[in-house]
């Protein structure tokens, strides 16, 4: 369900692990490649938490609406206590904000996480197993355009290379319960998360 693009190809290394072959792209500037395949690679719940932390990052360059917030929110709370009632507020939460944006995005691959795309009182579908990821490589995509467009690829390998740090658990994900939020407070409580992942990071180095 990967395939690489032309952007990927010539610098492709069959012989390289993931991380790598991600690190070799970055450092040959096909950093389409290298968003896609870290999206495909990662679980669901760290594809998620790389998202959300490039996207609060990019809100607190230039804010989302409201709705597109609201989004980020849900995802947050489904990440710190996953629940199907949850995940399926995600979809809806996604749907307000629009599918084509950042929180349609996030919203979507959340719900499309795990369990069924069918209505409650349906038999199961579930959903193909590469689409939390696609959508969370989306969201970063779109994180980078959010602001200074004109750079966005510098944008992009910046949140790629926050994405390896997600990978190698230099950011792990957040594990204590949510707490209920306004939604002005939504951007500062993912960025206190993210301050708590550096500080805990910086602690386990100092050993």
């Amino acid at each position: 369900l990967f395939e690489v693009g032309d952007d990927g190809l010539p610098h492709l290394n069959p012989g390289l692990s993931v991380e790598r072959q991600i690190e070799a792209w970055l450092d040959a500037a096909a950093v389409a490649a290298a968003r896609r395949l870290l999206a495909h690679a990662l679980p669901p719940r760290h594809a998620m938490w790389w998202a959300l932390l490039a996207l609060v990052e990019a809100h607190g360059r230039v804010p989302y609406p409201d709705k597109v917030v609201e989004a980020f929110t849900g995802v947050r709370d489904f990440l710190l206590n996953p629940s199907e009632e949850a995940r399926r507020a995600c979809h809806d939460l996604a749907e307000a904000a629009d599918a084509s944006s950042a929180g349609g995005a996030i919203g979507y691959a959340a719900f499309l996480s795990c369990g069924s795309m069918a209505p409650p009182d349906c038999p199961p579908v579930l959903p193909k197993a590469h689409l939390c990821g696609h959508l969370c490589g989306v969201a970063v995509y779109l994180a980078s355009v959010q602001f200074d467009p004109i750079h966005y690829k510098e944008h992009n390998a910046q949140f790629v290379r926050l994405g390896l740090r997600v990978a190698r658990g230099e950011l792990a994900l957040p594990d204590q319960p949510a707490r209920a939020a306004e939604l002005p407070a939504a951007a500062p409580e993912l960025e206190r998360e993210v301050a708590r992942a550096d500080r805990a990071s910086a602690h386990r180095a100092s050993f």
